[in-house]
């Protein structure tokens, strides 16, 4: 009896771990989920498009807002070239 005891509670033991690790894979997930979603609205954000823009290029009607503003893009790569210079 002592053996089929300890393999029950060895049993118990491990579903117990397995129910906080599940928990913990959610929460996890669930934080990932809100940083994505953060770095979402960072990206649209600094395109600075208006919602009726932004629901055109979404649905495909148009090219990249990027593409359209490349001096925006190569100035922003200066400067970062800039500052890792001056360090």
């Amino acid at each position: 009896m002592m053996k089929l005891e300890r393999i029950e509670a060895e049993i118990a033991k491990t579903k117990e771990t397995i129910s906080k690790q599940q928990t913990r894979l959610r929460e996890l997930e669930a934080q990932k989920t809100e940083v994505e979603n953060l770095q979402i609205v960072q990206m649209v954000r600094a395109l600075r498009m208006t919602p009726a823009e932004l629901s055109t290029f979404l649905n495909g009607k148009q090219e990249s807002p990027l593409k359209a503003a490349p001096a925006a893009s190569t100035t922003n790569t200066f400067t970062r070239q800039e500052d890792t210079e001056n360090e």
